[in-house]
């Protein structure tokens, strides 16, 4: 039998580690693990909804003076953490490296006698039934913010996206035909459908089912009070920027402020959908979106768009 070397042995053991990777090691990531006893926790969350602009709201929210981003490996603007789902690390230690030190916050409040608010969004987290859970036994006093998009231009979008990356390479209606054949089939052999929760945060497996937002915020309705939930409409988003914005602010309990960089962010730019897959998809949605707008004493008038 052939003997390993040290090397080899030292880059199979970085495999199974790997955060020890010296290629991944940077001292700002160091100082914030160092420190996350001395962080604070966010004020506020962005659960969702994917493709209706969590990116674009958050990086709004963050130019205001006395609202403070997450860290992450990515940018300032970008947060997706993805810590309530688990996906990198279940330690409360590594969330809370992510946010601003006490000290700052302590300092800030005191210069400036007003509110220091942090926070974070994972546009995933709505679709997992364990994440309203773990968020209200570790901040049960945290804001909740989420955006709702037209379920019909949601699931475009989304299929838009992912078809660029490669992930899809049928027609949007083939792709919608195969995911309504896979939903008609969970339910009359449920024995199939997978036990894992995580599964329902995949969006390539669920670009229509994501559009079913009721099924999903029922459940966020049982763990947090009416009050700690705001809903934005991605259309008021899109339209009239600043007074959404406004709102916002005014839900987090910060000074009014007007934002300087209202860019708009991950934009996609794709043929329209056709007549004949709105109209049917539109159908579909008709009884879940009343459903919703029941729930959460809203009037999403998506039924009637054209």
């Amino acid at each position: 039998m052939k003997k390993i070397s040290f090397k080899d042995k030292f880059r199979i053991w970085l495999l199974s580690h790997p955060k020890y990777n010296p290629y991944k090691f940077s001292l700002k990531k160091f100082f914030r693990n160092l420190t996350s006893s001395f962080r604070v926790l966010p004020n506020f969350i962005i659960i969702g909804s994917g493709r209706a602009g969590t990116t674009a709201l958050y990086s709004y929210l963050i130019q205001h003076p006395s609202i403070f981003g997450a860290s992450t490996e990515n940018n300032e603007s970008v947060a997706d953490l993805h810590f309530f789902e688990y996906m990198i690390s279940d330690k409360i230690s590594w969330y809370k490296s992510h946010f601003p030190t006490k000290l700052t916050k302590i300092l800030y409040e005191a210069k400036s006698k007003n509110n220091f608010v942090t926070g974070e969004y994972t546009s995933t987290y709505m679709y997992n039934k364990n994440v309203p859970k773990r968020i209200s036994e570790l901040l049960p006093d945290v804001k909740i913010i989420i955006i709702l998009r037209n379920p019909v231009d949601k699931a475009y979008s989304t299929y838009s996206q992912q078809y660029s990356f490669n992930e899809f390479s049928s027609s949007f209606e083939d792709t919608v035909h195969a995911e309504f054949q896979r939903i008609e089939l969970c339910k009359s052999q449920p024995d199939l459908y997978t036990q894992n929760p995580d599964f329902e945060s995949n969006v390539i497996t669920s670009i229509i089912r994501h559009g079913i937002y009721y099924d999903y915020l029922k459940t966020w309705t049982k763990f947090f009070k009416k009050n700690q939930i705001l809903i934005i409409d991605s259309e008021e988003l899109k339209n009239s920027t600043q007074k959404t914005i406004d709102k916002v602010f005014n839900f987090l309990d910060v000074f009014p402020y007007k934002v300087d960089n209202l860019s708009k962010i991950n934009v996609g730019k794709y043929s329209p959908i056709n007549k004949k897959s709105r109209e049917d998809l539109s159908e579909f949605y008709k009884p879940y979106n009343e459903k919703l707008n029941d729930l959460l004493d809203t009037n999403f008038k998506w039924n009637l768009e054209n």
